[in-house]
Protein backbone atom coordinates (compact mmCIF):
# COMPACT_ATOMS: atom_id res chain seq x y z
CA UNK A 1 0.00 0.00 0.00
CA UNK A 2 1.42 3.37 -1.03
CA UNK A 3 1.74 5.89 1.77
CA UNK A 4 -0.53 8.77 0.73
CA UNK A 5 0.31 11.11 3.61
CA UNK A 6 2.26 13.35 1.23
CA UNK A 7 -0.35 13.36 -1.53
CA UNK A 8 -1.99 16.75 -1.83
CA UNK A 9 -4.53 15.91 -4.55
CA UNK A 10 -7.66 14.10 -3.45
CA UNK A 11 -10.57 14.04 -5.91
CA UNK A 12 -14.06 12.92 -4.92
CA UNK A 13 -16.72 11.72 -7.36
CA UNK A 14 -19.86 9.63 -7.33
CA UNK A 15 -18.28 7.28 -9.86
CA UNK A 16 -14.72 6.67 -11.01
CA UNK A 17 -14.22 4.68 -14.22
CA UNK A 18 -10.83 3.02 -14.66
CA UNK A 19 -10.07 2.54 -18.33
CA UNK A 20 -11.40 4.50 -21.33
CA UNK A 21 -11.86 1.82 -23.96
CA UNK A 22 -15.30 1.26 -25.52
CA UNK A 23 -16.71 -0.15 -22.27
CA UNK A 24 -15.27 2.60 -20.06
CA UNK A 25 -16.41 5.42 -22.34
CA UNK A 26 -19.96 4.04 -22.45
CA UNK A 27 -20.02 3.54 -18.67
CA UNK A 28 -18.81 7.06 -17.94
CA UNK A 29 -21.24 8.73 -20.35
CA UNK A 30 -24.19 6.69 -19.07
CA UNK A 31 -23.42 7.44 -15.42
CA UNK A 32 -23.01 11.16 -16.15
CA UNK A 33 -26.35 11.25 -17.98
CA UNK A 34 -27.90 9.97 -14.77
CA UNK A 35 -26.77 13.11 -12.97
CA UNK A 36 -23.70 11.63 -11.27
CA UNK A 37 -20.29 13.22 -10.99
CA UNK A 38 -17.97 10.99 -12.98
CA UNK A 39 -14.22 10.76 -13.54
CA UNK A 40 -12.57 8.55 -16.14
CA UNK A 41 -8.88 7.71 -15.95
CA UNK A 42 -6.87 6.38 -18.86
CA UNK A 43 -3.18 5.59 -19.32
CA UNK A 44 -3.11 6.59 -23.01
CA UNK A 45 -3.63 10.01 -24.56
CA UNK A 46 -7.02 9.36 -26.14
CA UNK A 47 -10.30 7.61 -25.44
CA UNK A 48 -11.36 4.44 -27.24
CA UNK A 49 -8.81 1.81 -26.21
CA UNK A 50 -8.21 -0.76 -28.94
CA UNK A 51 -10.56 1.17 -31.26
CA UNK A 52 -8.15 4.12 -31.30
CA UNK A 53 -4.83 3.49 -29.53
CA UNK A 54 -4.91 -0.06 -30.88
CA UNK A 55 -6.05 1.17 -34.35
CA UNK A 56 -8.87 -1.43 -34.60
CA UNK A 57 -11.28 1.06 -36.14
CA UNK A 58 -13.61 -1.66 -37.46
CA UNK A 59 -16.38 -1.63 -34.88
CA UNK A 60 -17.82 -5.10 -34.47
CA UNK A 61 -20.60 -6.79 -32.55
CA UNK A 62 -23.31 -4.15 -32.82
CA UNK A 63 -24.93 -5.49 -35.97
CA UNK A 64 -25.21 -8.87 -37.64
CA UNK A 65 -26.02 -10.22 -41.06
CA UNK A 66 -29.40 -11.96 -41.17
CA UNK A 67 -29.01 -14.73 -43.75
CA UNK A 68 -32.72 -15.51 -43.82
CA UNK A 69 -33.82 -11.99 -44.74
CA UNK A 70 -30.55 -10.90 -46.40
CA UNK A 71 -30.18 -7.73 -44.37
CA UNK A 72 -28.21 -6.14 -41.58
CA UNK A 73 -29.86 -6.24 -38.16
CA UNK A 74 -29.04 -4.02 -35.19
CA UNK A 75 -28.39 -6.04 -32.05
CA UNK A 76 -26.70 -3.52 -29.74
CA UNK A 77 -28.11 -0.01 -29.62
CA UNK A 78 -27.57 2.76 -27.11
CA UNK A 79 -24.22 4.51 -27.10
CA UNK A 80 -22.78 2.11 -29.68
CA UNK A 81 -25.45 3.27 -32.12
CA UNK A 82 -24.96 6.92 -31.14
CA UNK A 83 -21.27 6.74 -31.94
CA UNK A 84 -21.55 4.75 -35.15
CA UNK A 85 -24.55 6.68 -36.47
CA UNK A 86 -22.79 10.01 -35.86
CA UNK A 87 -19.68 8.79 -37.63
CA UNK A 88 -21.74 7.58 -40.60
CA UNK A 89 -23.75 10.83 -40.75
CA UNK A 90 -20.54 12.88 -40.79
CA UNK A 91 -19.08 10.77 -43.59
CA UNK A 92 -16.46 9.23 -41.31
CA UNK A 93 -17.69 5.62 -41.31
CA UNK A 94 -19.19 3.08 -43.70
CA UNK A 95 -22.85 2.15 -43.22
CA UNK A 96 -23.10 -1.68 -43.32
CA UNK A 97 -26.62 -1.36 -44.71
CA UNK A 98 -25.09 -0.12 -47.97
CA UNK A 99 -22.51 -2.88 -48.37
CA UNK A 100 -22.82 -5.71 -50.89
CA UNK A 101 -21.84 -8.54 -48.54
CA UNK A 102 -20.87 -10.82 -51.43
CA UNK A 103 -18.51 -8.37 -53.12
CA UNK A 104 -16.90 -6.09 -50.63
CA UNK A 105 -13.51 -5.01 -49.23
CA UNK A 106 -14.89 -4.43 -45.72
CA UNK A 107 -15.06 -8.04 -44.56
CA UNK A 108 -14.40 -11.54 -45.85
CA UNK A 109 -17.72 -12.98 -44.71
CA UNK A 110 -21.15 -11.41 -44.14
CA UNK A 111 -20.57 -11.45 -40.36
CA UNK A 112 -17.48 -9.27 -40.86
CA UNK A 113 -19.27 -6.97 -43.27
CA UNK A 114 -21.59 -6.19 -40.35
CA UNK A 115 -18.70 -4.29 -38.79
CA UNK A 116 -18.44 -0.54 -39.18
CA UNK A 117 -15.10 0.72 -40.59
CA UNK A 118 -14.36 4.28 -39.55
CA UNK A 119 -11.75 7.03 -39.60
CA UNK A 120 -9.59 6.71 -36.52
CA UNK A 121 -9.02 10.45 -36.03
CA UNK A 122 -12.72 11.20 -36.42
CA UNK A 123 -13.48 8.57 -33.77
CA UNK A 124 -10.94 10.08 -31.35
CA UNK A 125 -12.43 13.54 -31.83
CA UNK A 126 -16.01 12.31 -31.43
CA UNK A 127 -15.19 10.50 -28.18
CA UNK A 128 -13.48 13.66 -26.87
CA UNK A 129 -16.64 15.64 -27.61
CA UNK A 130 -18.97 13.09 -26.04
CA UNK A 131 -16.93 12.92 -22.83
CA UNK A 132 -16.88 16.71 -22.50
CA UNK A 133 -20.49 17.23 -23.63
CA UNK A 134 -21.71 14.86 -20.94
CA UNK A 135 -19.73 16.49 -18.14
CA UNK A 136 -17.34 13.61 -17.49
CA UNK A 137 -14.05 14.69 -15.90
CA UNK A 138 -11.21 13.22 -18.02
CA UNK A 139 -7.82 12.17 -16.69
CA UNK A 140 -5.64 11.03 -19.59
CA UNK A 141 -2.03 9.90 -19.12
CA UNK A 142 -3.09 8.62 -15.70
CA UNK A 143 -2.13 5.18 -14.37
CA UNK A 144 -3.88 3.16 -11.68
CA UNK A 145 -1.24 2.05 -9.17
CA UNK A 146 -2.87 1.06 -5.86
CA UNK A 147 -6.11 0.65 -3.92
CA UNK A 148 -7.40 0.87 -0.36
CA UNK A 149 -10.13 -1.59 0.62
CA UNK A 150 -11.96 -1.65 3.96
CA UNK A 151 -13.86 -4.87 4.54
CA UNK A 152 -15.84 -5.27 1.28
CA UNK A 153 -15.73 -1.62 0.22
CA UNK A 154 -13.14 -0.02 -2.04
CA UNK A 155 -12.60 3.33 -0.32
CA UNK A 156 -10.13 4.91 -2.74
CA UNK A 157 -7.71 4.28 -5.55
CA UNK A 158 -4.30 5.82 -6.04
CA UNK A 159 -3.21 6.86 -9.51
CA UNK A 160 -0.17 8.59 -10.92
CA UNK A 161 0.25 11.20 -13.62
CA UNK A 162 2.95 13.70 -14.63
CA UNK A 163 2.10 15.87 -11.63
CA UNK A 164 2.50 13.06 -9.10
CA UNK A 165 0.16 10.84 -7.12
CA UNK A 166 -3.56 11.49 -7.01
CA UNK A 167 -6.23 9.87 -4.83
CA UNK A 168 -9.74 9.21 -6.14
CA UNK A 169 -12.60 8.54 -3.74
CA UNK A 170 -16.03 7.43 -4.92
CA UNK A 171 -19.17 5.53 -4.00
CA UNK A 172 -18.83 3.30 -7.06
CA UNK A 173 -15.82 2.22 -9.08
CA UNK A 174 -16.09 0.75 -12.57
CA UNK A 175 -13.36 -1.57 -13.78
CA UNK A 176 -13.12 -1.08 -17.54
CA UNK A 177 -9.38 -1.76 -17.71
CA UNK A 178 -9.77 -4.81 -19.96
CA UNK A 179 -7.26 -6.62 -17.75
CA UNK A 180 -9.39 -6.62 -14.58
CA UNK A 181 -6.56 -4.56 -13.12
CA UNK A 182 -8.68 -2.77 -10.52
CA UNK A 183 -10.36 -5.92 -9.23
CA UNK A 184 -7.02 -7.76 -9.27
CA UNK A 185 -5.41 -5.04 -7.14
CA UNK A 186 -8.32 -5.37 -4.71
CA UNK A 187 -7.59 -9.08 -4.31
CA UNK A 188 -10.76 -10.25 -6.05
CA UNK A 189 -10.43 -13.65 -7.75
CA UNK A 190 -9.52 -13.51 -11.44
CA UNK A 191 -8.61 -16.01 -14.13
CA UNK A 192 -5.85 -15.41 -16.69
CA UNK A 193 -5.81 -17.27 -19.98
CA UNK A 194 -6.80 -20.88 -20.37
CA UNK A 195 -7.08 -23.12 -17.33
CA UNK A 196 -4.43 -25.71 -18.14
CA UNK A 197 -1.43 -23.41 -18.69
CA UNK A 198 -2.71 -19.79 -18.45
CA UNK A 199 -1.57 -19.09 -22.01
CA UNK A 200 -3.53 -16.42 -23.82
CA UNK A 201 -4.75 -15.93 -27.37
CA UNK A 202 -2.28 -14.20 -29.72
CA UNK A 203 -1.87 -10.43 -29.74
CA UNK A 204 -1.71 -8.20 -32.83
CA UNK A 205 0.04 -4.96 -33.63
CA UNK A 206 -2.32 -3.43 -36.17
CA UNK A 207 -0.98 -1.49 -39.13
CA UNK A 208 -2.80 0.76 -41.59
CA UNK A 209 -1.64 0.86 -45.21
CA UNK A 210 -2.62 3.04 -48.16
CA UNK A 211 -2.03 3.13 -51.92
CA UNK A 212 -3.91 -0.17 -52.26
CA UNK A 213 -5.76 -1.03 -55.46
CA UNK A 214 -8.99 -2.13 -53.85
CA UNK A 215 -10.69 -3.25 -57.07
CA UNK A 216 -7.79 -5.52 -57.97
CA UNK A 217 -7.69 -7.04 -54.48
CA UNK A 218 -11.44 -7.74 -54.36
CA UNK A 219 -11.50 -9.05 -57.92
CA UNK A 220 -8.83 -11.61 -57.07
CA UNK A 221 -10.70 -12.75 -53.96
CA UNK A 222 -13.95 -13.16 -55.87
CA UNK A 223 -12.30 -14.98 -58.79
CA UNK A 224 -10.47 -17.47 -56.59
CA UNK A 225 -12.95 -17.64 -53.67
CA UNK A 226 -10.01 -17.09 -51.34
CA UNK A 227 -10.88 -14.13 -49.10
CA UNK A 228 -7.83 -14.58 -46.88
CA UNK A 229 -5.38 -15.26 -49.75
CA UNK A 230 -4.79 -18.74 -48.36
CA UNK A 231 -3.78 -20.15 -51.74
CA UNK A 232 -1.05 -17.53 -52.22
CA UNK A 233 0.20 -17.98 -48.65
CA UNK A 234 0.36 -21.77 -49.02
CA UNK A 235 2.41 -21.35 -52.19
CA UNK A 236 4.74 -18.85 -50.52
CA UNK A 237 5.19 -21.19 -47.56
CA UNK A 238 6.11 -24.09 -49.87
CA UNK A 239 8.78 -21.86 -51.41
CA UNK A 240 10.17 -20.80 -48.02
CA UNK A 241 9.09 -17.17 -48.48
CA UNK A 242 6.31 -17.20 -45.86
CA UNK A 243 7.76 -18.31 -42.53
CA UNK A 244 5.30 -16.65 -40.18
CA UNK A 245 3.38 -18.81 -37.66
CA UNK A 246 0.09 -17.33 -38.93
CA UNK A 247 -1.43 -18.60 -42.18
CA UNK A 248 -4.07 -16.10 -43.27
CA UNK A 249 -4.16 -12.51 -44.52
CA UNK A 250 -6.75 -10.21 -42.97
CA UNK A 251 -7.24 -6.70 -44.37
CA UNK A 252 -10.29 -4.45 -44.05
CA UNK A 253 -10.81 -1.34 -46.16
CA UNK A 254 -11.61 1.66 -43.98
CA UNK A 255 -13.88 4.54 -44.90
CA UNK A 256 -11.30 6.04 -47.27
CA UNK A 257 -10.87 4.13 -50.51
CA UNK A 258 -7.62 2.18 -50.83
CA UNK A 259 -6.77 2.57 -47.13
CA UNK A 260 -6.73 -0.77 -45.29
CA UNK A 261 -6.44 -1.91 -41.70
CA UNK A 262 -4.20 -4.99 -41.70
CA UNK A 263 -5.07 -7.34 -38.86
CA UNK A 264 -2.80 -10.17 -39.97
CA UNK A 265 0.16 -10.38 -37.60
CA UNK A 266 -0.46 -12.84 -34.76
CA UNK A 267 2.08 -12.71 -31.94
CA UNK A 268 2.12 -15.72 -29.63
CA UNK A 269 3.37 -15.79 -26.05
CA UNK A 270 2.44 -12.18 -25.27
CA UNK A 271 1.27 -11.44 -21.73
CA UNK A 272 -0.75 -8.23 -21.70
CA UNK A 273 -0.33 -7.92 -17.92
CA UNK A 274 3.49 -7.88 -18.11
CA UNK A 275 5.28 -4.68 -19.14
CA UNK A 276 8.42 -6.50 -20.34
CA UNK A 277 6.33 -8.78 -22.55
CA UNK A 278 4.41 -5.82 -23.97
CA UNK A 279 7.65 -3.94 -24.70
CA UNK A 280 9.09 -6.87 -26.62
CA UNK A 281 5.80 -7.41 -28.45
CA UNK A 282 5.68 -3.80 -29.67
CA UNK A 283 9.24 -4.00 -31.02
CA UNK A 284 8.62 -7.40 -32.58
CA UNK A 285 5.30 -6.25 -34.04
CA UNK A 286 6.86 -3.36 -35.91
CA UNK A 287 9.54 -5.66 -37.34
CA UNK A 288 6.91 -8.21 -38.40
CA UNK A 289 4.86 -5.45 -40.04
CA UNK A 290 7.83 -4.37 -42.18
CA UNK A 291 8.52 -7.98 -43.22
CA UNK A 292 4.86 -8.55 -44.04
CA UNK A 293 4.68 -5.36 -46.12
CA UNK A 294 7.53 -6.56 -48.36
CA UNK A 295 5.67 -9.81 -49.04
CA UNK A 296 2.40 -7.96 -49.62
CA UNK A 297 4.01 -5.67 -52.18
CA UNK A 298 5.70 -8.56 -53.98
CA UNK A 299 2.92 -11.15 -54.00
CA UNK A 300 -0.55 -9.85 -52.99
CA UNK A 301 -2.79 -8.51 -55.79
CA UNK A 302 -3.61 -4.85 -55.24
CA UNK A 303 -0.87 -4.26 -52.67
CA UNK A 304 2.00 -3.70 -55.10
CA UNK A 305 2.34 -0.03 -54.11
CA UNK A 306 1.10 -0.30 -50.53
CA UNK A 307 2.70 1.96 -47.94
CA UNK A 308 2.51 1.79 -44.15
CA UNK A 309 0.65 4.85 -42.88
CA UNK A 310 1.30 3.89 -39.26
CA UNK A 311 1.44 1.03 -36.81
CA UNK A 312 -0.75 1.27 -33.71
CA UNK A 313 0.38 3.11 -30.59
CA UNK A 314 -0.28 0.03 -28.51
CA UNK A 315 -0.47 -3.66 -29.26
CA UNK A 316 -3.92 -5.18 -29.58
CA UNK A 317 -4.55 -7.52 -26.65
CA UNK A 318 -7.48 -9.91 -27.01
CA UNK A 319 -7.23 -11.68 -23.68
CA UNK A 320 -5.70 -11.32 -20.23
CA UNK A 321 -7.63 -11.61 -16.95
CA UNK A 322 -11.33 -12.18 -16.48
CA UNK A 323 -13.05 -11.88 -13.14
CA UNK A 324 -14.24 -15.03 -11.42
CA UNK A 325 -17.47 -13.28 -10.62
CA UNK A 326 -20.58 -13.95 -8.61
CA UNK A 327 -21.84 -16.03 -11.51
CA UNK A 328 -20.12 -17.15 -14.68
CA UNK A 329 -21.60 -17.62 -18.13
CA UNK A 330 -20.33 -21.01 -19.26
CA UNK A 331 -19.80 -22.31 -22.77
CA UNK A 332 -22.66 -24.72 -22.17
CA UNK A 333 -24.94 -21.80 -21.23
CA UNK A 334 -23.90 -19.95 -24.37
CA UNK A 335 -24.44 -22.88 -26.71
CA UNK A 336 -27.88 -23.50 -25.22
CA UNK A 337 -28.83 -19.84 -25.58
CA UNK A 338 -29.58 -19.62 -21.86
CA UNK A 339 -31.63 -16.57 -20.85
CA UNK A 340 -31.67 -14.67 -17.54
CA UNK A 341 -34.21 -12.43 -15.86
CA UNK A 342 -31.34 -9.99 -15.21
CA UNK A 343 -29.55 -10.33 -18.56
CA UNK A 344 -27.69 -7.09 -19.21
CA UNK A 345 -25.18 -8.30 -21.78
CA UNK A 346 -25.94 -9.70 -25.21
CA UNK A 347 -23.74 -10.59 -28.17
CA UNK A 348 -24.39 -12.12 -31.56
CA UNK A 349 -20.75 -11.99 -32.64
CA UNK A 350 -19.05 -15.27 -33.51
CA UNK A 351 -16.72 -17.35 -31.35
CA UNK A 352 -13.39 -15.72 -32.14
CA UNK A 353 -10.47 -16.64 -29.88
CA UNK A 354 -7.50 -18.21 -31.71
CA UNK A 355 -5.42 -20.91 -30.08
CA UNK A 356 -2.49 -19.53 -28.02
CA UNK A 357 0.05 -21.63 -29.95
CA UNK A 358 -1.66 -21.88 -33.36
CA UNK A 359 -2.60 -18.31 -34.26
CA UNK A 360 -4.63 -19.18 -37.37
CA UNK A 361 -6.61 -21.93 -35.67
CA UNK A 362 -9.68 -21.17 -33.62
CA UNK A 363 -11.08 -24.19 -31.76
CA UNK A 364 -14.59 -22.74 -31.96
CA UNK A 365 -14.42 -21.67 -35.62
CA UNK A 366 -12.47 -24.45 -37.28
CA UNK A 367 -9.19 -23.87 -39.10
CA UNK A 368 -7.63 -23.09 -42.44
CA UNK A 369 -8.14 -26.75 -43.29
CA UNK A 370 -11.73 -26.68 -42.02
CA UNK A 371 -12.91 -23.09 -42.57
CA UNK A 372 -16.61 -23.96 -42.57
CA UNK A 373 -16.75 -25.48 -39.09
CA UNK A 374 -18.37 -22.40 -37.61
CA UNK A 375 -20.29 -22.50 -34.34
CA UNK A 376 -22.39 -19.38 -34.46
CA UNK A 377 -25.57 -18.73 -32.54
CA UNK A 378 -28.21 -16.06 -32.71
CA UNK A 379 -27.48 -14.62 -29.29
CA UNK A 380 -25.46 -15.20 -26.13
CA UNK A 381 -26.51 -13.55 -22.87
CA UNK A 382 -24.89 -12.86 -19.52
CA UNK A 383 -26.58 -11.79 -16.26
CA UNK A 384 -25.74 -8.73 -14.20
CA UNK A 385 -24.00 -10.87 -11.59
CA UNK A 386 -21.36 -11.72 -14.24
CA UNK A 387 -20.29 -8.06 -13.96
CA UNK A 388 -19.81 -8.27 -10.20
CA UNK A 389 -16.48 -9.41 -8.70
CA UNK A 390 -16.45 -11.46 -5.54
CA UNK A 391 -15.07 -9.82 -2.42
CA UNK A 392 -15.75 -6.12 -3.08
CA UNK A 393 -19.29 -4.74 -3.20
CA UNK A 394 -18.87 -1.33 -4.85
CA UNK A 395 -17.06 -2.39 -8.04
CA UNK A 396 -18.83 -3.29 -11.27
CA UNK A 397 -16.85 -4.66 -14.21
CA UNK A 398 -17.41 -4.14 -17.93
CA UNK A 399 -15.64 -4.99 -21.17
CA UNK A 400 -13.65 -8.10 -21.92
CA UNK A 401 -12.93 -8.92 -18.25
CA UNK A 402 -16.51 -9.91 -17.35
CA UNK A 403 -17.13 -13.30 -15.76
CA UNK A 404 -17.45 -15.77 -18.63
CA UNK A 405 -15.72 -19.02 -19.47
CA UNK A 406 -12.77 -18.51 -21.75
CA UNK A 407 -14.46 -19.74 -24.94
CA UNK A 408 -17.28 -17.23 -24.41
CA UNK A 409 -14.78 -14.38 -24.28
CA UNK A 410 -14.49 -14.50 -28.07
CA UNK A 411 -17.98 -13.17 -28.81
CA UNK A 412 -18.03 -10.88 -25.75
CA UNK A 413 -14.76 -9.00 -26.27
CA UNK A 414 -15.55 -6.82 -29.31
CA UNK A 415 -16.71 -3.20 -29.20
CA UNK A 416 -20.51 -3.65 -29.44
CA UNK A 417 -21.04 -5.91 -26.43
CA UNK A 418 -18.25 -4.08 -24.58
CA UNK A 419 -20.19 -0.81 -24.89
CA UNK A 420 -23.38 -2.56 -23.84
CA UNK A 421 -21.72 -3.88 -20.68
CA UNK A 422 -20.41 -0.36 -20.05
CA UNK A 423 -23.91 1.08 -20.23
CA UNK A 424 -25.09 -1.63 -17.86
CA UNK A 425 -22.37 -0.61 -15.40
CA UNK A 426 -23.37 3.03 -15.76
CA UNK A 427 -27.04 2.26 -15.13
CA UNK A 428 -26.09 0.17 -12.09
CA UNK A 429 -24.12 3.08 -10.63
CA UNK A 430 -27.09 5.42 -11.09
CA UNK A 431 -29.50 3.05 -9.34
CA UNK A 432 -27.02 2.41 -6.53
CA UNK A 433 -26.61 6.15 -5.97
CA UNK A 434 -30.35 6.85 -5.91
CA UNK A 435 -31.12 3.97 -3.56
CA UNK A 436 -27.98 4.46 -1.45
CA UNK A 437 -26.90 0.92 -2.19
CA UNK A 438 -23.74 -0.68 -3.41
CA UNK A 439 -23.75 -1.92 -6.99
CA UNK A 440 -23.69 -5.47 -5.59
CA UNK A 441 -27.10 -4.81 -4.00
CA UNK A 442 -28.74 -3.49 -7.16
CA UNK A 443 -31.44 -5.68 -8.71
CA UNK A 444 -30.12 -6.72 -12.11
CA UNK A 445 -33.60 -7.14 -13.55
CA UNK A 446 -34.16 -3.40 -13.05
CA UNK A 447 -30.96 -2.70 -15.01
CA UNK A 448 -32.19 -4.98 -17.78
CA UNK A 449 -35.53 -3.18 -17.97
CA UNK A 450 -33.74 0.16 -18.24
CA UNK A 451 -31.40 -1.08 -20.99
CA UNK A 452 -34.34 -2.46 -22.96
CA UNK A 453 -36.31 0.78 -22.55
CA UNK A 454 -33.32 2.76 -23.85
CA UNK A 455 -33.04 0.30 -26.77
CA UNK A 456 -29.52 -0.66 -25.74
CA UNK A 457 -30.56 -4.31 -25.93
CA UNK A 458 -32.57 -4.79 -29.10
Amino acid sequence: MINISGVDRVEKYDVVVCGAGPAGVAAAIQAARGGLSVAIIERHGCFGGNMTSGAVCHLLGGRRWDDKNCQMVREVGGIFDEITDRLILEGNAIDPDHIDVNNNPYGWYPRMAAGIPCDIEALKYLLDKMIIENGVSPYLFTNLVDVHVESTILERIIAHDQSGFIVFEAETFIDATGDAQLTHLCGCPTIKGRNEDHLMTPATLIMHVDNVDMEKYVAYQNLHSQPKLINIINDLRSKGIWDFPFEIFIAIQLNNKDVFMVNTVRQIGVDGTDAYSLTNAMIEGRALSQRLLKIMRAHFPGFENARIRFTANTIGIRETRRINGRTMTTLSDALKGKRYKDEVLKTTYNFDLPDPKRPSYDPMLGSVENPNVVREHVAIYAPYSALLPRGVDNIVVCGRCVSVEREVLGPMRVSGPAMLSGQAAGVASIIANKKQQTVAQVDGSVIKEKLVSMKCII
